[in-house]
């Protein structure tokens, strides 16, 4: 007998945005469009290390968490515009340091 056996098919999200924007998608899982506030500081805090790389990137979600405590839900237009926001922000720095990187080295 021939069985398959599902495997863990999750990935690791590619940018901290994209970790912010799986959000939604768990929520109409879960049949909501709702995102608790509580959720979304839990994913804050996990992509907190990465937004630490960029001084803005660490500020805005630094200011998200303390926008959680005065919340009860997040609908998924505000998530993606701050995954946006951050994504950006993140890329920014490190076009920045490569730049940088690349004129020292001349």
């Amino acid at each position: 007998m021939d069985h398959e056996q599902a495997g863990d098919t999750t990935t690791a999200p590619a940018t901290p945005g994209d970790a912010l924007r799986a959000l939604p998608a768990e929520a109409a899982g879960r049949g909501t469009r709702f995102i608790s506030a509580q959720a979304m500081q839990a994913r804050l805090f996990s992509v907190y290390d990465a937004a630490a790389a960029a001084e803005d990137a660490l500020a805005l979600v630094q200011d998200q968490l303390t926008l959680t405590l005065n919340r009860s839900y997040y609908e998924a237009d505000e998530i993606e515009q701050m995954a946006t926001q951050l994504d950006s922000l993140l890329s920014l720095d490190t076009v920045e340091r490569t730049d940088g990187e690349l004129v020292a080295d001349e």
